[in-house]
């Protein structure tokens, strides 16, 4: 799936702060207690935004910060409430339960393969200024189609319509074979005949006269829903305009149209007129600010001038934390301040080890020696069980630590509240790959948690190589000494090289806490690995170089499309969707580049300079995860049994093969927050774009105070768990056809 820079959360995404284009100044003179008392316009949300809106077409784009302006401006199918709970946006929400589905928006048959939905009545594309176009129908779905699978157009979202949709690849394909016959591209006549010859096989069946749609999958999908959180499959006016890059040029649907886009400036979006469920948007304006990269507390004195609406307490904002939260972290020193469910929990950064550094195809002595290195699986279990990953990972939660490990530490891939089992009281799916680690170890007695030892922030890594791998540590470096001798890989100062890329925007917040880390490893007796971090002049050439993948270590994260813990394991497959940062294509290629390649399992060619004693068990190791991983995601369709063989290619993955290591999460255990939007108004779920959207959500006058946060989140709390037993309980609003009590 080509997300590069779109879900993959970098270093940068979390170090917030930086400079508006113009902002107030705090007076001295504030005062913490004279916040509570500041009114403000509880129609106008104030925000800050860090990356310029690359495009308005929802068929085009899936990067993270378009999606912060594309949710509040053009609906998905399925939204998700406060309570998780998933309702129709565009598509009627009882339409499932109407039809024999209890528990789903839409229809589900055929083991989950097919699912027919019911357009609302009252749906309308308008233009940016605020005039009604046309209604919005069900084959607009299939425009969304058009566009996304025609290659020329580089949408970022074809890998998935091309993965779950049946046919998508048939006419992909079509249309690719088209474009090479012309220089010109395919045209839209062409493009529409193509489609027009496939419409009874494609996967997008769409009545326009009965307001249906119909998916109809690859694979079945129990968790295909949580997928329509994403504006993926959304409709769009016209598949020919491009990528969009002028609002002006844009049809919305949404709860709000843009009135002002001034890149690096200002972005204001207004409540849409024509909005289908306004009676339920509270929030009548949303103004965003340009925000440079720059120190964490940049976000706190802007809300404390008045300039933004809301912030979050950051760990690495000393002063903020310690005005606000104080050293009892479960009880703030500020009134104002609450906790939520953190929408950032589910998602994991991870330490990347590129077997393939670009490099080397310069002639870069050290990028080959370097990934030959890595094709240890001794050396890759050196590192993981080595590196002190604390140690950065406390740059994010050194206020709350109470010991030297990290408590937002993470141990597995797939982020906590991604997948739970309702077959088994809602058990969390790492729990699964937890039992594998504690019945392949002999060490968890001696870590936090002997339930769940892989819970956040336990180390299930450090020091641990004999219960892992059967080795101390003395033992892998005699291991890895013997493996450089033999394939005469290249030393610097008795040491082999690996260099660890670093982001130029966090060189004053992250960048300390990683050389830090990376100092510890360099210093461990008789290491005959350095690990060396070089920063990139620019922003820009950071995100270059990752993306060609020059460089041996790199961090980066990922957070769920959808609630299943496939949207994390495809990743890592062979051509996976992170196979720019770790290689595995570029060493393992589909075509020969040469004559005497050696070819693996048939098909899989390699580069005979990079070939070593452990190539082919490194090619093994991700080929079998890939083969294991595939066979379960199309065949298994039982929950306990799909979760409980996911668990053991996970496992394989991180804790037998060490092809990547995990690092943290980006959520604190608690997420405290200064905003006058009203706790639990709106969605805090990790997948779709629903925690980005307002609709639903309400602005207070002014801070609410402890007392009256509390009541609010006892009440939601209540409500939630009526809700997980009944569905169909405490349904408010416009989105729902009937109104039920709880």
């Amino acid at each position: 799936m080509n997300k590069l820079f779109k879900k993959f959360l970098s270093l940068s995404s979390v170090a917030m702060g930086g400079s508006l284009i113009t902002s107030s100044v705090v007076s001295c003179g504030l005062s913490l207690s004279s916040l509570m008392n500041r009114e403000i316009d509880n129609e106008t949300y104030k925000g800050v935004y860090q990356f310029n809106v690359t495009s308005w077409n929802t068929a085009h784009t899936m990067q993270a910060e378009d999606g912060r302006f594309l949710s509040d401006t053009n609906d998905t199918l399925i939204s998700s409430d406060p309570y998780g709970r998933m309702y129709g946006a565009l598509v009627e929400s009882e339409y499932g339960e109407e039809n024999g589905s209890k528990g789903t928006v839409g229809k589900s048959e055929e083991d989950s393969k097919k699912w027919t939905y019911k357009f609302r009545d009252n749906i309308f594309w308008t233009n940016s200024k605020g005039e009604k176009v046309d209604k919005v129908k069900p084959s607009d779905v299939i425009k969304a189609a058009k566009y996304a699978l025609v290659e020329n157009n580089g949408s970022d979202v074809s890998t998935l319509w091309l993965s779950f949709i049946k046919g998508a690849d048939t006419i992909y394909d079509e249309i690719k074979n088209l474009d090479k016959q012309q220089s010109s591209g395919s045209s839209s006549q062409l493009i529409d005949k193509v489609f027009e010859n496939h419409k009874d096989d494609f996967g997008i069946q769409a009545n326009d006269k009965e307001g249906l749609l119909t998916f109809i999958l690859t694979k079945p999908s129990p968790y295909f829903e949580s997928l329509l959180n994403y504006s993926v499959f959304s409709p769009i006016y016209d598949p020919y305009k491009g990528m969009i890059t002028d609002y002006k040029e844009a049809y919305f649907n949404g709860a709000y149209i843009p009135e002002v886009v001034n890149p690096n400036g200002k972005i204001v979006l207004v409540a849409n007129p024509n909005y289908h469920l306004k009676e339920n948007v509270n929030i009548k304006r949303l103004e965003y600010s340009y925000l440079e990269a720059g120190s964490s507390s940049r976000t706190r004195t802007l809300f404390e001038s008045g300039s933004i609406t809301g912030f979050n307490l950051s760990a690495d904002d000393l002063k903020g934390w310690n005005d606000y939260i104080g050293k009892d972290y479960d009880n703030p020193k500020f009134d104002g301040a609450y906790y939520t469910k953190s929408a950032d929990s589910p998602g994991t950064f991870l330490l990347f080890y590129n077997f393939f550094n670009s490099a080397l195809n310069k002639g870069n002595s050290q990028a080959l020696s370097a990934s030959k290195l890595l094709q240890s699986k001794d050396v890759r279990a050196f590192l993981s069980t080595s590196i002190e990953r604390s140690k950065f990972v406390r740059a994010f939660s050194k206020t709350i630590d109470d010991s030297q490990i990290s408590k937002m530490l993470r141990n597995t891939y797939t982020g906590f509240d991604v997948a739970k089992n309702p077959s088994e009281s809602n058990r969390d799916y790492t729990e699964y790959i937890s039992d594998i680690y504690d019945k392949k170890t002999t060490i968890q007695n001696n870590l936090a948690s002997k339930s769940w030892t892989l819970k956040d922030g336990n180390d299930a890594y450090l020091n641990k190589s004999e219960a892992l791998v059967g080795k101390s540590q003395s033992q892998l470096i005699e291991s890895i000494n013997e493996f450089i001798e033999k394939e005469k890989l290249e030393r610097k100062n008795g040491k082999v090289v690996l260099r660890f890329i670093l982001n130029p925007s966090t060189s004053t917040s992250l960048n300390p806490y990683v050389n830090f880390m990376v100092k510890t490893f360099n210093a461990i007796p008789n290491n005959p690995i350095k690990i060396e971090t070089f920063v990139p002049t620019s922003t820009d050439e950071y995100r270059t170089e990752a993306s060609k993948g020059n460089f041996d270590m790199f961090v980066s994260g990922w957070s769920p499309d959808f609630k299943d813990p496939s949207t994390f394991l495809e990743t890592l497959t062979l051509g996976g969707s992170y196979t720019a940062y770790n290689g595995n294509k570029r060493l393992f290629k589909s075509k020969a580049s040469a004559i005497d390649d050696e070819v693996f399992e048939g098909k899989y060619y390699v580069d005979k300079k990079l070939i070593t004693s452990e190539t082919k068990n490194l090619f093994d190791s991700w080929y079998k995860y890939t083969n294991d991983y595939e066979k379960t995601d199309l065949e298994e369709t039982d929950i306990t049994k799909r979760y409980q063989k996911f668990a053991q290619e996970e496992y394989s993955m991180l804790y037998e093969n060490f092809n990547v290591l995990p690092l943290y999460t980006k959520a604190m255990p608690k997420t405290y927050l200064v905003d006058y939007t009203e706790p639990y108004s709106k969605s805090y779920e990790a997948f779709g774009t629903s925690a980005f959207k307002h609709y639903g959500a309400k602005m207070n006058k002014k801070l609410l105070t402890r007392e009256q946060s509390r009541k609010i989140i006892e009440e939601y709390s209540e409500k939630l768990a009526i809700i997980d037993k009944d569905w169909e309980k405490c349904r408010t609003g416009p989105h729902w056809k009937k109104q039920t009590s709880c």
